[in-house]
């Protein structure tokens, strides 16, 4: 299967998810998330549209005690804003909820960690993306630890890869935690 099948495929699994369960799923993988070590420093992690694992437990989580980015699309580019709990938000590309505030290039920020969306992901690490490869040119510009986040519909057996495409460094399923 090629990626624009595999895309197709997972949009379908995706969309057939209740509410009910996407909201269980994304309170499970919060909790896995709250259990991990993870690198010390700033947190980028980017917030989640109706279809993906929702990360607004995620934000605050990390607003506790780091510097957390969210990211903004910014022409073929992503950039970052800091946040804290009085950030306002206005709708961007895609209608996508985005931070209004000062946007920095990636690599002057350097996120330590980075939450990655995904539309699936396989037990090697390998991430499929949406297509757009934002966040390919984002991993180009950062030296982060990259987690991704899923429904455990999103877990396939084989993501095909091209030679830009990294690895997560870990993946948080609501049942399991698969890690390099």
């Amino acid at each position: 299967m090629d990626k624009s099948q595999l895309r197709k495929s997972l949009r379908e699994k995706i969309a057939a998810l209740t509410l009910e369960d996407k909201k269980e799923q994304s309170k499970k993988v919060l909790e896995r998330l709250k259990k991990c070590e993870l690198p010390k420093g700033s947190v980028c992690v980017y917030k989640a549209l109706p279809s993906e694992v929702n990360t607004d437990g995620i934000i605050e989580y990390f607003l506790e005690d780091r510097q957390v980015y969210l990211p903004v699309v910014e022409g073929e580019d992503i950039m970052l804003v800091r946040i804290d709990e009085d950030t306002e938000y206005e709708k961007g590309a895609w209608n996508i909820s985005e931070p209004i505030g000062e946007r920095l290039k990636p690599e002057e920020v350097n996120p330590a960690l980075t939450v990655t969306p995904l539309l699936g992901a396989d037990e090697s690490l390998m991430r499929l993306g949406k297509g757009k490869g934002f966040y390919d040119r984002y991993f180009q510009k950062v030296n982060t630890y990259k987690i991704g986040i899923a429904f455990r519909e999103q877990l396939v057996k084989e993501v095909p890869c091209d030679i830009w495409d990294k690895r997560l460094d870990m993946l948080l399923l609501p049942d399991r935690i698969i890690k390099k």
